[in-house]
């Protein structure tokens, strides 16, 4: 899976994992700091479907534009 959130946000205008956590907030959710930049870092190992959710809230994009499939690599 390739992992789009830095794709999604700068199309929201959202450059920092900070301007991520206010976006969070803004759609009413709080997130730590701490979780919204292991996000903002790198591909996460996981990610439940309530935070998939806030994310698609705050940034106003389906899940299909935050995860894209790959082909499997041999």
């Amino acid at each position: 899976m390739r992992w789009n959130l830095r794709w999604v946000a700068a199309n929201a205008d959202i450059w920092r994992p900070a301007d991520l956590l206010q976006a969070c907030r803004a759609a009413g959710y709080s997130p730590s700091l701490s979780k919204v930049a292991s996000w903002w870092n790198g591909t996460p190992s996981t990610v439940r479907l309530d935070e998939l959710d806030m994310i698609c809230t705050a940034l106003n994009c389906k899940i299909a534009d935050l995860l894209e499939a790959e082909p499997p690599s041999s």
